[in-house]
C-alpha cells in the first residue's frame, strides 16, 4: 500500500484485513456509486474499528483519482471531446451525466471540475433565471404569510412559489410550519348538504339546477345512467308527444309547476342571450334520443339521468343569493347560516320577490311542525306524511324480528 495511506493512518496495524485487501475493497464499493462506497466503509469500519472514516473517504478519492505528473497533458481537448460534450449538454440533465461518464471513461485522469469548466467555457451550461432564487432564503415577512394563507387552498404551490419569487419547496415547507396543507380544494357545495342549510327540498333545489338559476361543476350525463334508461323500456314511451317522461308525486305538482313556468324575471336570469354550458349538453342528448329537451330536464330532476359532478357551484350560488334571495326560508335558517349567507355569498332578502309569491302558498305546510307518535320525531311540513309511512314498516318489521327471535329462544 502506498506511504501516503500509511501516514494517513497515523502508523495504525490493521488486524482484520491487509492494506490490499481494503484498497480492492474500497474499489469494488465505489463502482456501484456512492451506495456501494458506504456499503464497503462500514464493512472495513466492522473488523477494523480503529480507523476513522474520513480516512477511508479520503483513501476512496486517491483510488478513484490517482495523482499523476501530466496533469496539463491529461486536459488536452480534442474536437471529437467537445462535440461530446456539446451533444449531451443538448439533451438535458441525464445527457450530461452520459457526457460527463463517457469523457472520464476516454480520459481517466481527468477529474469532474475539468469538463465542468470546459462546458462553462464553451458556454454550453446556460444560466436560467430564477427570479425566486434571490428570496429562497430570505426571512418570511408577516405581508408573505399573510398572502401565502390566502393564497392556501385555492392556487396550487407553483403557482405561489410565482407570485412570492420563492421555490416551490419553500412554500410546501413553510405551509407544513403553519399548519396548513398545500392541496387545492376544489369549491362547490354538495346537494344534499346546500338543501339542509337552506332548508329547500332536494327536488326543489333539483329544479333549480335545471333551470339554471344554479350550476353544477360538470353537467354531463352519466353514460350509465342513459344506458339504465335505455334498457328500462321507457325511451318508447317518451319518445310520444302525449306521454310524460315521469309521473310526478302526489302534492308535488304544484310545487315542480311553479319553477317549471317561472316568472319573465328568472327567464331572463336563467338564459343571458348565449345558451349555458348545460343546456347544450342536454340539448345534444335530447337530440340523440329523439325526445324534447324538456324530458332530459324531467329526467334530470326525478334523477333517472345522473350528471357526472353535481356540486353546486360557489359563483351560482352567490348569484341565486344576490337575485333571488327571496327563494331561500329565510325565516327557517339558523343563525350561522344567516352570518354566512350575507357575509359571503351577497344575500338580498327581499330579492326576487316575484318569484317567491308564486312560491308562498306551496310553503305554508312548512310552518306547520308535527310530532311522529310512533318515533317522537318532531317533523316539519308535508315530509310528516311519507315518514309515518316508513316509520310504521320499519315499526311492524323490527317487531316481527323481535318475536321471531323470542320464539326461537
Amino acid at each position: 500500500m502506498a506511504g501516503r495511506w500509511e501516514q494517513t493512518t497515523g502508523g495504525y496495524s490493521f488486524r482484520f484485513f491487509s492494506p490490499e485487501q481494503v484498497d480492492q475493497i474500497l474499489r469494488d464499493g465505489f463502482k456501484n456509486g456512492r451506495a456501494g462506497s458506504h456499503s464497503a466503509i462500514e464493512r472495513i469500519l466492522k473488523h477494523e474499528q480503529g480507523i476513522e472514516r474520513a480516512e477511508l473517504w479520503q483513501r476512496i478519492r486517491q483510488l478513484k483519482f490517482p495523482p499523476n505528473g501530466g496533469r496539463l497533458t491529461g486536459s488536452v481537448w480534442t474536437a471529437e471531446d467537445d462535440q461530446t460534450l456539446a451533444l449531451g449538454y443538448e439533451k438535458g440533465w441525464s445527457g450530461k451525466r452520459a457526457a460527463v461518464r463517457e469523457l472520464l471513461k476516454r480520459h481517466p485522469g481527468w477529474r469532474p471540475h475539468v469538463i465542468w469548466k470546459r462546458a462553462a467555457k464553451l458556454k454550453l451550461a446556460r444560466k436560467v433565471s430564477k427570479r425566486w432564487q434571490d428570496r429562497s432564503h430570505a426571512a418570511w415577512s408577516e405581508h408573505d404569510n399573510q398572502v401565502l394563507l390566502n393564497l392556501a387552498g385555492y392556487k396550487t404551490a407553483r403557482a405561489i412559489a410565482r407570485m412570492l419569487h420563492r421555490s416551490e419547496a419553500a412554500i410546501r415547507y413553510h405551509l407544513t410550519l403553519l399548519g396548513k396543507s398545500a392541496r387545492v380544494h376544489l369549491e362547490g357545495f354538495s346537494r344534499q348538504e346546500l338543501a339542509r342549510d337552506l332548508h329547500l327540498g332536494k327536488k326543489t333545489l333539483q329544479r333549480l339546477i335545471v333551470e339554471g338559476l344554479l350550476e353544477v361543476r360538470d353537467p354531463r350525463i352519466t353514460r350509465e345512467s342513459l344506458d339504465n334508461f335505455c334498457k328500462s323500456g321507457r325511451l318508447s314511451t317518451t319518445q310520444h308527444p302525449e306521454a310524460q317522461a315521469v309521473s310526478t308525486p302526489p302534492g308535488e305538482g304544484n310545487v315542480v309547476s311553479a319553477i317549471r313556468n317561472p316568472s319573465p324575471a328568472i327567464k331572463s336570469a336563467g338564459t343571458s342571450g348565449k345558451s349555458s354550458r348545460a343546456e347544450r349538453v342536454w340539448a345534444e342528448v335530447a337530440s340523440s334520443l329523439s325526445v324534447p329537451v324538456s324530458t332530459i330536464k324531467d329526467l334530470i330532476v326525478h334523477r333517472v339521468l345522473k350528471l357526472y359532478d353535481p356540486t353546486v357551484t360557489e359563483k351560482s350560488l352567490r348569484n341565486l343569493c344576490r337575485r333571488y334571495g327571496s327563494l331561500v326560508n329565510y325565516e327557517f335558517l339558523n343563525r350561522e347560516t344567516r352570518e354566512w349567507l350575507q357575509s359571503s355569498m351577497d344575500f338580498v332578502r327581499a330579492s326576487g320577490e316575484s318569484a317567491s309569491r308564486r312560491l308562498m302558498p306551496l310553503r305554508k305546510h312548512a310552518h306547520i311542525v308535527r310530532q311522529c307518535a310512533k318515533c317522537g320525531h318532531a317533523i316539519r311540513g308535508n315530509v310528516f306524511f311519507s315518514h309515518i309511512k316508513k316509520c310504521g314498516s320499519k315499526r311492524s318489521e323490527n317487531t316481527d324480528q323481535q318475536s321471531a327471535a323470542r320464539g326461537l329462544s
